[in-house]
């Protein structure tokens, strides 16, 4: 009966109170409010509960006058007054904080303050001056000349977040921009809906709206917590880490077989599984507990001695989930560990995560379930491999002398002689000495160089053959799958092969099995394009993979080269022999050429000439030789002919 009575509409203003507590709430549990943003989005939620609450005091003061001391009236609109403009001020500086270049960041910020600080002052005043509003004992709630401060504030507030942001649009994301721009927009909009119609409150409903379209745009892409396990997540570990001032150990546990639990597990079972593994990492490292991606928790911890007791509580945990009968884990969790000491002033999360994954690769390389820390030669392997990415960056190019391709001659059985070659990517004489090829290749794919390092071979294999016509007609390179899949291959391929005056048909691209099973489609329509402009195609290492025999014979490879390990498999007995043999058949039953590789002895030689190959390749007619001493073994071979 009493709210029937007042001369507003409020409901607005009760359904914006409501919302405002959830949102609270929510951002209580799902962001770290030691984050100065978070902080501010928070104040703002709460502001805007303040000022909606107490619009509607204010209202009911207004309504009930004669029934309340004069004093009371006052000092509640006063504080509405104080509060209205709190959720601008801070919607408008988390706006600021987040678009804004830091140069400019705490100017902008500094300005919104004083703003509201002149307000203030003003509201203030206004107890004794009534220029905003006043409380007569006969007409009751009366306004002042100045009355409409509040709009001329809140577009002032607007104006600033919209100048400030397009004059820095390029700086920031387009989503970024848009949202933020919108928020002065849709406020004000609202605000002159409560300009024209006055009876109907809306002002702390324009603050809402404001609110929940930033959230839902923008803050809920920066949750610090992962809903699932209730630990922070990796964007907040490579905060703390950026903001660390302490020493400590990051622990990190990864379980490397997750696909596969994914693919036999429910979801709603894998998910509990994962809620228990976060709740004994929280138990150990309380509130430095981290989800950081679906496969990886991490804890950070002060000493080795709490690393080491932690390490055991949960590794014993995780043993004992693999081992019992009564859960329903069917495949064990296939887990590693690793964990690095955060030192002082320790800012590069990026270093420490290199120094994780090195150490987690490692393991998994050696199949070592145990916990391993970073030690000395951990950091010299790094540095050595950072050392190789720095040379890639500086020789990867054509006329670099320490980037060379080798050549391989590859035998001809028909023709008893070299008939072409393998290119061979070596790094030589460098100030590391001579680097090994899977060392700097793996440096190469971990670093995103790999795709340059093949077109830059790929370029000198070109020159190569191009220098020396008369005597080298083709030459077969390797592929990676980041080439074979890049749009532009075929163009790129064609172009740089016209640049150095050959047919396509002089080029070889040799391809693994594994290339065009993970990315058939599209690498199957790029070597056709390239077949169908005379360039020829090689499946590598035939026999180390799962190949659809099918899938390679609709392929346009040329020639199979049959891997070193099934050669090896024809040693052991005349049934294996066999089966080596029928395989070769097979493909030259369906025109397709075939070489042996790896052939290192006169016994190996001669049971591949026994068998219906078309090329022999290994030590035992040549090793991999540089680029001149290749061409004086052809020489050689053309002079002999003679």
């Amino acid at each position: 009966m009493f709210s029937l009575n007042l001369p507003y509409y409020v409901l607005g203003e009760v359904i914006t109170c409501l919302l405002c507590l959830v949102l609270s709430v929510n951002i209580l549990t799902s962001f770290s409010t030691s984050e100065y943003r978070h902080r501010l989005f928070l104040y703002a939620d709460l502001s805007t509960f303040f000022a909606a609450f107490i619009n509607i005091a204010s209202v009911i003061c207004i309504a009930y006058y004669k029934h309340l001391p004069l004093g009371v009236a006052t000092g509640v609109s006063t504080l509405y007054f104080i509060f209205l403009l709190m959720p601008p001020l801070f919607l408008s500086s988390y706006a600021l904080d987040m678009a804004l270049p830091q140069s400019i960041k705490k100017i902008g910020i500094i300005l919104n303050y004083l703003i509201y600080t002149v307000y203030l002052i003003i509201i203030l005043l206004n107890i004794k001056t009534g220029w905003v509003f006043h409380y007569d004992s006969q007409l009751g709630y009366i306004r002042g000349p100045l009355k409409t401060i509040t709009y001329i504030t809140t577009v002032i507030y607007g104006a600033i977040t919209i100048i400030s942001l397009t004059l820095n649009r390029n700086a920031m994301a387009k989503r970024v921009y848009v949202v933020f721009l919108l928020y002065p927009l849709l406020s004000m909009l609202i605000m002159s809906f409560q300009f024209f119609l006055p009876k109907v409150i809306l002002t702390g409903t324009a603050s809402f709206a404001a609110l929940l379209l930033t959230y839902v745009s923008i803050q809920s892409d920066l949750l610090d917590f992962d809903m699932l396990t209730g630990l922070m997540t990796g964007k907040k570990l490579i905060k703390h880490i950026e903001n660390n001032n302490k020493k400590g150990f990051l622990y990190v546990l990864s379980i490397e077989n997750m696909n596969i639990l994914q693919n036999n597990m429910e979801i709603s079972d894998l998910n509990l599984l994962l809620l228990d593994i976060g709740r004994h990492i929280q138990k150990c490292f309380l509130r430095y507990s981290y989800h950081q991606n679906t496969s990886r928790f991490a804890g950070i911890c002060n000493n080795l001695e709490e690393l080491k007791a932690y390490h055991k509580e949960i590794s014993d945990y995780i043993n004992t989930k693999n081992l019992s009968t009564e859960n329903k884990i069917l495949i064990p969790m296939d887990v590693y560990y690793s964990a690095v000491e955060i030192h002082n002033g320790d800012k590069n999360s990026d270093s420490l995560i290199d120094i994780i994954n090195n150490l987690l690769s490692k393991a998994i390389m050696d199949e070592d379930h145990t916990l391993r820390i970073c030690n000395q030669e951990v950091l010299e392997s790094m540095e050595r491999k950072r050392q190789i990415a720095e040379i890639l960056k500086r020789e990867l190019t054509l006329e670099s002398k320490q980037f060379q391709v080798w050549f391989q001659p590859i035998f001809s059985l028909q023709k008893k002689a070299f008939t072409h070659m393998e290119a061979l990517s070596r790094l030589q004489n460098t100030e590391l000495g001579d680097i090994p090829p899977q060392e700097f290749v793996e440096v190469a794919e971990n670093k995103g160089l790999i795709e340059k390092l093949g077109f830059v071979a790929f370029e000198k294999v070109c020159k190569y053959i191009a220098d020396n016509k008369d005597l080298v007609k083709s030459i077969s390179i390797n592929f990676s799958v980041y080439q074979m899949v890049n749009q532009n291959v075929v163009a790129s391929v064609l172009k740089t092969i016209s640049n150095f005056g050959l047919t396509p048909s002089s080029i070889i691209i040799e391809i693994t099995e594994s290339l065009f099973i993970e990315n058939y489609a599209l690498v199957r329509d790029n070597m056709i394009a390239l077949a169908k402009a005379g360039v020829r195609f090689y499946l590598d290492d035939f026999g180390t993979g799962y190949s659809n025999l099918s899938s390679v014979l609709n392929l346009p490879f040329s020639t199979i080269k049959i891997d070193r390990s099934l050669m090896l498999v024809m040693e052991d007995d005349d049934n294996k022999q066999r089966f080596v043999c029928n395989i070769i058949d097979t493909f030259k039953d369906a025109g397709v050429k075939v070489l042996v590789e790896g052939v290192e002895t006169q016994s190996q030689n001669n049971m591949v000439k026994n068998t219906r190959a078309d090329y022999i390749q290994g030590f035992f007619y040549s090793k991999p030789l540089p680029a001149d001493k290749c061409i004086e073994v052809l020489k050689n071979q053309s002079v002999n002919k003679e």
